[in-house]
């Protein structure tokens, strides 16, 4: 189960009680999916609470099964309540920050589609060892090195995908982003190198808010967007400060599609970018031999 849908047990409850409804009408795990026309792993995954259905696919399969509909209201309910949670950060630290770059990957491995907001920090997937070492160990002084070289291991290992040509990457940080120094000058070079040399891969687009730009919405946290998953339902994740919250309903996923289209729609790119990026590589540069 993913570490961030473990907080209010309404996956893991709608899940039994659905599995129940099942059984009851004497139907196989294989016999729904037909009906229901989704996978026979996704109705396993919704039955064991890895998955939240959505309040729709809860009537239908109500419905199918000939659940009451006293019955049914009630598992609607549950949906709707499971759609999006929030779990406390310690908790999932509990299961190590390595796994929680696997869940992560997890997560990406069916999205045809992701996409990256960012508005302090360089997005995850385009992060260089040393830079994604520095921020594990500012935000977890908990963890030892080994669970910290753990985790860089894990979250390059993600990055991999973005060479394997079979998802589009689309990322929007702000200007902030290159400008603030995770690490000394030598790290934040290596860091605007990596982030120039993943933005010429056809499949990634890499665009930055400038801090000078007219911009008419704002976030003050970062948030993802995997889209087009195969058997899955789309899911957005934000990163606030104390808690990430995943979620799958519609109305916020729209909400956050919207967002990301805006915010990209007034970021530079192309060409732009790398001008932008000139003078803030030669104030390092100047920072680096001043040391």
């Amino acid at each position: 189960m993913h570490p961030f849908r473990e907080l209010s047990g309404h996956p893991r409850r709608l899940g039994e009680a659905l599995r129940a409804v099942r059984a009851h009408a004497g139907l196989s795990g294989e016999q729904l999916a037909k009906r229901l026309g989704i996978s026979q792993s996704r109705v396993s995954r919704i039955e064991l609470g890895q998955q939240v259905a959505l309040a729709d696919l809860v009537r239908r399969w109500a419905e199918v099964t000939g659940a009451p509909e006293k019955r049914c209201a009630e598992l609607i309910g549950w949906a709707e309540s499971a759609g999006s949670e929030a779990a406390a950060w310690r908790a999932a630290m509990g299961r190590g920050l390595a796994r929680l770059q696997r869940d992560s990957r997890e997560l990406e491995a069916s999205a045809a589609t992701i996409r990256s907001f960012q508005p302090v920090l360089v997005p995850g997937l385009l992060q260089v060892p040393e830079y994604a070492r520095r921020v594990f160990t500012a935000g977890n002084p908990q963890h030892s090195p080994s669970e910290i070289a753990a985790a860089v291991a894990a979250r390059v290992d993600r990055q991999l995908r973005l060479y394997e040509g079979t998802a589009r990457f689309e990322f929007v940080i702000s200007e902030a982003v290159l400008r603030w120094r995770v690490g000394p000058p030598h790290v934040m070079l290596a860091q605007l190198d990596r982030i120039i040399a993943v933005a010429s891969l056809d499949s990634v687009d890499v665009r930055v808010i400038a801090l000078d730009t007219d911009v008419d919405t704002w976030y003050e946290h970062g948030f993802d967007l995997k889209d087009d998953r195969a058997e899955d339902d789309p899911v957005v994740t934000v990163e606030t400060q104390t808690s990430p919250v995943v979620t799958i309903d519609p109305t916020e996923v729209a909400f956050y599609r919207d967002a990301f289209v805006r915010l990209q729609q007034v970021a530079l790119h192309g060409p732009e970018v790398g001008a932008l990026l000139q003078p803030i590589r030669e104030g390092l540069f100047r920072a680096q031999s001043d040391r």
